[in-house]
C-alpha cells in the first residue's frame, strides 16, 4: 500500500511540474501583450524595465525634473524612471516617406484619475469608442492621441487618422489581429528576453555613414531581430534574415569585414588609451550564418554597462511630451 502511495505521489508531482512547464512555455513562446496591441509598423522596439528597478541606477544619481517633464510629475504623480515597467513601439514612414508615425504601449502604475485629468486639460478633442475615452492632443504639428486602456496602460498615437489608436482598442476587445512583421518573427526573439527590435529594411533604405566610408547597406533588404537577455552579463543575439543563402553570406562577409576594419582602428589608438570593457564588448562579437539567417552573437559587461550609464551629462533628462504620460506609481 506504502508503495502504490509514493507511486501516486510521484505521478501527481510529475503531472503538476509538467503543468507548470507547459503554461511557462505557453507563456513565453507569445509576444508580450504590450506588442500584441500594437498597430503594423515597419519597426517594432519592446523593452521590460522591471529588473532596471531592481538595479535602481538612479539611486547614485538622482534624476533632475526639469521643464514640461517637471510640469506633468507634478500634476500625474508619474515618473518615467521610477514607474515604467514596460513599453512597447511600432514605428514607419508616412505614405511619402518625409516623417515617421509611431504607436507606443506604456505599461505600469498610475493614478488613473490624476492622469485622466491631465489629459483632459490638455486635449483639444475626445472620443468615445467602446467604453474608452481617446484624447486628441496639439503637439508640434501633429495629432497625439492617448488612451488610458485599463488601470496598468496606455496607448499613444501621432498618426493623423485615428484608426490605429481604433484598432488597438479592438485588439484589446479581441476582435483585430495584430502586427504582421510580429506574427511573421517574433519566433527568432530567444526566449526571457528582457528587450528586442524587429526590423524591416528595405532596399534602398539609408543607413547611417561612418567615417571612411563604412556603413551599413549591406542590411537593406532583411529583416532583423536583435535582443538582449541578462546572465549575470547581457547577452545580445541577432538574426540578420536575408532572402537567400547567397544574401545571406553577403551579409556575414561585410559585418566581419567592417568588424575587421574596426578593431585595426581600435589597435591603432590603443597607444592613446582605450577602455577595457569597451574593447572587450567588441571583441566578443562573433558573426556566423545558418541558412539564410545571419546570426550575431556578443557578451556586454555589466561594467560596460554601468559606464554607458555614467557617460549621460547630469542632470540631463527627455522632457516627454504631455502624451507619454502613460505609467507611473500608484499613490
Amino acid at each position: 500500500m506504502r508503495k502504490y502511495r509514493k507511486l501516486l505521489i510521484s505521478t501527481l508531482l510529475l503531472l503538476v511540474l509538467g503543468t507548470g512547464a507547459l503554461v511557462f512555455y505557453r507563456r513565453f513562446e507569445r509576444p508580450p501583450e504590450a506588442a500584441r496591441l500594437l498597430p503594423p509598423g515597419d519597426l517594432l522596439i519592446y523593452v521590460n524595465f522591471r529588473p532596471a528597478h531592481l538595479w535602481d541606477l538612479n539611486k547614485s544619481r538622482p534624476v533632475e525634473l526639469e521643464g514640461d517633464y517637471r510640469e506633468f510629475v507634478q500634476q500625474t504623480g508619474i515618473q518615467f524612471e521610477r514607474d515604467l515597467d514596460e513599453v512597447a513601439v511600432s514605428r514607419r514612414d508616412n505614405a511619402d516617406a518625409s516623417d515617421i508615425e509611431s504607436s507606443e504601449i506604456f505599461v505600469g502604475h498610475f493614478d488613473r484619475g490624476r492622469l485622466h485629468s491631465f489629459l483632459q486639460k490638455a486635449a483639444s478633442a475626445t472620443e468615445s469608442y467602446y467604453g474608452k475615452t481617446i484624447f486628441s492632443i496639439p503637439n508640434e504639428g501633429h495629432t497625439v492621441r492617448v488612451c488610458i486602456l485599463d488601470n496598468a496602460r496606455v496607448a499613444v498615437t501621432n498618426m493623423p487618422s485615428p484608426e490605429p489608436m481604433r484598432g488597438t482598442i479592438d485588439r484589446l476587445r479581441g476582435t483585430a489581429s495584430g502586427s504582421p512583421l510580429l506574427e511573421s518573427y517574433y519566433g527568432n526573439v530567444p526566449v526571457a528576453s528582457l528587450a528586442w527590435l524587429i526590423d524591416r529594411i528595405p532596399p534602398g533604405s539609408s543607413t547611417p555613414q561612418l567615417p571612411g566610408g563604412l556603413n551599413f547597406s549591406f542590411l537593406e533588404n532583411t529583416v532583423a531581430v536583435a535582443s538582449l537577455r541578462y546572465s549575470g552579463d547581457v547577452r545580445f543575439h541577432a538574426d540578420v534574415i536575408a532572402p537567400s543563402e547567397a544574401d545571406a553570406r553577403n551579409v556575414m562577409d561585410s559585418a566581419k569585414t567592417f568588424l575587421a576594419v574596426y578593431r585595426a582602428v581600435g589597435r591603432s589608438m590603443r597607444a592613446k588609451g582605450s577602455d577595457a570593457d569597451v574593447k572587450a564588448a567588441i571583441d566578443s562579437i562573433q558573426v556566423s550564418q545558418k541558412g539564410n539567417v545571419a546570426v550575431f552573437n556578443a557578451t556586454l559587461s555589466q561594467r560596460f554597462l554601468k559606464k554607458l550609464v555614467e557617460v549621460q551629462p547630469d542632470g540631463l533628462t527627455a522632457a516627454p511630451s504631455p502624451a507619454a504620460g502613460a505609467a507611473g506609481r500608484q499613490r
